[in-house]
């Protein structure tokens, strides 16, 4: 997947924010919400305009404080991005709700997708 070919076809078929092309990430979770978005959009798993209406959605809703505006805005994807799995029944809500909490509390650290850790242990 080459990020800046697909924001260029986004471009040509749909508004994307101007600053798109100017990627900028404060932390690697914030490159892996992006990459998983883009990954999903390129899979033909929903249409660009889908998950655009989701996240001018919760950019007019919040308001943030204290952090970096990237920081902010990449919370506000993750949200986005959430909403649309559940909207489209690719997602349980209460499963998905149940896994951020595991991941919150430390209970789970996603070492189960990490290749060489042992994963006979239970999550």
């Amino acid at each position: 997947m080459d990020p800046n070919e697909t924001i260029s076809e986004i471009k040509n078929k749909e508004e994307l924010p101007e600053q798109a092309d100017e990627l900028k990430f404060d932390a690697p979770w914030q490159a892996r919400a992006f990459s998983v978005v883009l990954t999903m959009y390129e899979n033909d798993v929903f249409e660009w305009n889908e998950f655009q209406a989701r996240l001018i959605e919760e950019v007019n809703a919040d308001e943030p404080e204290g952090e970096t505006l990237e920081s902010v805005y990449y919370k506000q994807w993750i949200s986005a991005f959430e909403k649309l799995l559940i909207d489209k029944d690719l997602c349980d809500s209460t499963e998905l709700h149940k896994r951020t909490a595991e991941f919150a509390s430390g209970e789970r650290d996603a070492s189960e997708f990490v290749a060489g850790v042992n994963h006979s242990h239970s999550h």
